[in-house]
């Protein structure tokens, strides 16, 4: 069934504020996004282009989603945080290390691990999963994985994991609290909202997406974004084309020529027969999982004190390590050998 126009939007705003949410509020970089116009006009879009552009390219030259597609786009994603807020060469709070320029912490926490999985995987799948029929996402991830991101206690660990972290640039618990509330309600309304809306119609993930003239719109949004960011917020920390930018670009080329790869291998294989579908939590249990991150945000604040800037030192680099990892995992899954060899492997059930 094709959804009608309002359907869309809807979801499109819906899984805007979905990636925003795990984006900046878990961060504590924007701890009410949905609030202020900046965070309206410029954040939630930014997100949300991102997101629906990226996603819509992996169904339409890939046919599927496949956990490679999906790393290689979060990387992309990450990249923002070179060009619009320049993070990625001079960071607010100083560089650890660089390497020409870039900083080479932030490159692997931000866009390897952050953006890939918090701005991009993970609201995705909460998406589909709460809003959809289609489980195409899950599918895609490996066994652990797929339980993980299917089960109530795999989304209370992350929603604890957001409690925590945000701790560490919350100036007090009050505000910790009111941020809780105030985003995870507006999560709750407009989620509230898709199920009225629709009532109980059930599209999939692909059906929703953009058609060819909504994705050009949408790129044209983005790309003005990335002029409007680009020169408008600290233009002065670019530095000179070489070796800071031209590191940055070639980052861009390789990404896009393997996200290229692992689409045009996903499109020459069949689609694999799912006797059932993976399970997923239900919207009451995800709403019982609101209702504890919401007190869990003033608490850890309380309870950690200054500790927490060990605790998420650490998460930092466990967190960088884990998606360079993952990184690798991709680009082995897109190799040129292997990636030849993947359609007869899937052939013969093997993939």
């Amino acid at each position: 069934m094709s959804p009608p126009r309002t359907h869309k939007l809807l979801f499109w705003l819906t899984l805007a504020a979905y990636s925003t949410f795990f984006a900046e509020v878990f961060a504590g970089s924007d701890m009410f996004p949905f609030f202020h116009t900046w965070g309206i006009f410029v954040v939630v879009p930014l997100y949300g282009l991102h997101v629906l552009v990226l996603l819509t390219l992996i169904y339409r030259f890939g046919g599927r989603p496949r956990l490679s597609s999906l790393i290689f786009a979060g990387l992309l994603l990450g990249l923002y945080e070179a060009y619009m807020t320049k993070m990625l060469w001079q960071p607010d709070w100083g560089a650890i290390i660089t390497l020409g320029n870039v900083a080479v912490v932030e490159i692997s926490v931000l866009v390897f691990w952050w953006h890939t999985w918090l701005s991009f995987i993970t609201p995705v799948a909460l998406a589909e999963g709460l809003l959809t029929e289609s489980r195409d996402v899950l599918t895609a991830f490996p066994l652990r994985l797929r339980r993980f991101y299917g089960s109530s206690k795999g989304w209370l660990a992350i929603a604890l994991f957001g409690a925590v972290f945000q701790s560490i640039n919350s100036p007090d618990p009050g505000i910790s609290l009111l941020s809780g509330l105030g985003t995870v309600s507006v999560l709750t309304l407009l989620t509230a909202l898709w199920m009225r809306v629709t009532h109980g119609t059930r599209y999939t993930l692909k059906d929703l997406l953009p058609e060819k003239q909504g994705l050009a719109i949408m790129a044209l949004w983005l790309g003005g974004l990335y002029i409007f960011l680009g020169f408008g917020i600290y233009p002065e920390r670019i530095p000179a084309f070489w070796p800071g930018q031209a590191i940055i670009l070639g980052f861009y080329a390789l990404v896009i020529a393997l996200l290229a790869r692992s689409l045009r291998i996903s499109r020459g294989m069949p689609t694999p027969k799912v006797e059932r579908l993976p399970s997923f939590p239900t919207p009451k249990a995800l709403l019982g999982i609101g209702a504890v991150f919401v007190p869990a945000l003033p608490l850890a604040k309380w309870l950690l004190g200054n500790s927490v800037v060990m605790l998420v030192t650490i998460g930092w680099l466990l967190g960088g390590l884990f998606g360079v990892t993952s990184a690798v995992w991709a680009v082995r899954k897109v190799s040129w050998k292997q990636g030849e060899d993947a359609p007869a492997i899937a052939q013969r059930g093997e993939a």
